[in-house]
């Protein structure tokens, strides 16, 4: 089965694209700057088994640029809740990456009775080593970002996109083409996006740990072993913070683990969801 679906909400529209058997629904959100294009080598593994469904965040892939630009971590948590009660779906596994580790863990934290089970992926909400924030508040503001984002040049964003990497991983040239070409048509809504989300970690990435500590649910944590940007301790902390998790640390990964180690992600997903 292949299905699109547009949900229409009050602050934003999104799409999601589903895929799969008639089985268990499994929940895959991307992460910043990406899209659910970033799936594209899991999904296929986990819909032999899964009812998948593959959401663009606002702005990002097939969604439209958001009627909003004022957001925070509840107002991103009920738009995910929001695309949950429109598909029907009932106590899925929420899989997140990067910035979508970070908003599913946030849903699971503040919902836990809507979750069946958590897979967290380099999220940062616990604690980032480097982000360029300075770049993103310009793209996040209305009157320079646009300009800032349509300016963008294809090289400096290729060596920014490498570098995250794990060492010796090439990203594929379409991926790289595909997520500079939304940064420069709508990275300031994404950024804006964002940016919101990303202001209620707290200063020392200390909000969302009260909410989450001694959470039930069943987590996988899979984190990048060489992670330039989000170190494998956060994904300890994570461990640590949950009373049902296992941690799996990917050596010579780095901040996109669905990109880098797909089969192994997926891999370690079916056995974490079929155990």
């Amino acid at each position: 089965m292949t299905a699109d679906v547009l949900v229409e909400l009050p602050d934003a529209d999104v799409h999601v694209e589903v895929l799969g058997v008639d089985g268990p629904p499994v929940v895959l959100v991307h992460g910043f700057l990406t899209s659910s294009y970033t799936w594209r080598h899991v999904a296929p593994l986990l819909a032999s088994g899964f009812r998948v469904y593959l959401v663009d965040l606002p702005a990002c892939g097939r969604s439209p640029v958001p009627r909003s630009r004022e957001w925070d971590a509840r107002r991103c948590v009920a738009l995910l809740g929001g695309v949950l009660d429109h598909l029907g779906v009932e106590r899925p596994v929420l899989a997140g990456s990067q910035m979508g580790g970070s908003l599913v863990a946030w849903f699971t934290a503040l919902h836990p009775e809507r979750v069946g089970r958590l897979v967290v992926m380099a999220a940062g909400a616990l604690g980032e080593a480097r982000s360029n924030l300075l770049l993103y508040r310009l793209l996040a503001n209305p009157l320079v970002g646009p300009v800032l984002a349509r300016a963008f040049p294809r090289t400096a964003f290729g060596d920014k996109w490498r570098d995250a990497h794990g060492p010796g991983f090439t990203p594929e040239v379409d991926a790289v083409d595909r997520y500079h070409r939304q940064l420069r048509e709508r990275g300031s809504a994404i950024a804006a996006f964002g940016l919101g989300f990303r202001r209620d970690y707290g200063a020392e990435f200390d909000r969302l740990a009260p909410l989450l500590a001694g959470c039930a649910v069943p987590t996988l944590l899979l984190f990048g072993q060489d992670d330039p940007l989000v170190p494998p301790s956060t994904g300890r902390r994570f461990r640590e913070l949950l009373a049902d998790a296992e941690l799996v640390l990917l050596p010579g990964c780095g901040d996109f683990p669905q990109e880098e180690r797909a089969e192994e992600v997926a891999v370690a997903v079916v056995r974490f969801l079929t155990r």
